[in-house]
């Protein structure tokens, strides 16, 4: 469960970053769906993006895992992803990493 949970943070990161002054709608829709949709709906939310079946695949077999948490939890992660977003720290990208600067490490 906290591995689930700590990837979808991880995910958010990304909104925080100096590389885009604006966070996309799309990827916070999908985010959304991510946390609190449908496994359908979520895959909807991706299909704009054209992932590689297997980059697909991986999402979903995530959202699954994602689905066990209690809707408590998920709706939790999305208050704080909301605040988090509104953070002078997210405005100001204090501290931040991209998240290519963390890849391959283990958590």
């Amino acid at each position: 469960m906290k591995l689930a949970t700590i990837l979808a943070l991880a995910a958010l990161a990304m909104c925080c970053s100096s590389a885009s002054a604006e966070i996309c709608p799309r990827f916070l829709y999908a985010f959304e769906k991510f946390l609190l949709g449908t496994l359908s709906s979520y895959e909807g939310s991706l299909k704009p993006f054209h992932p590689e079946q297997a980059i697909l695949d991986s999402a979903l077999q995530m959202k699954k895992l994602v689905d066990t948490l209690p809707q408590e939890t998920r709706s939790n992660v999305m208050k704080l992803a909301d605040s988090i977003l509104k953070s002078p720290l997210c405005a100001s990208d204090i501290g931040a990493q991209s998240p290519r600067s963390v890849k391959g490490k283990d958590a």
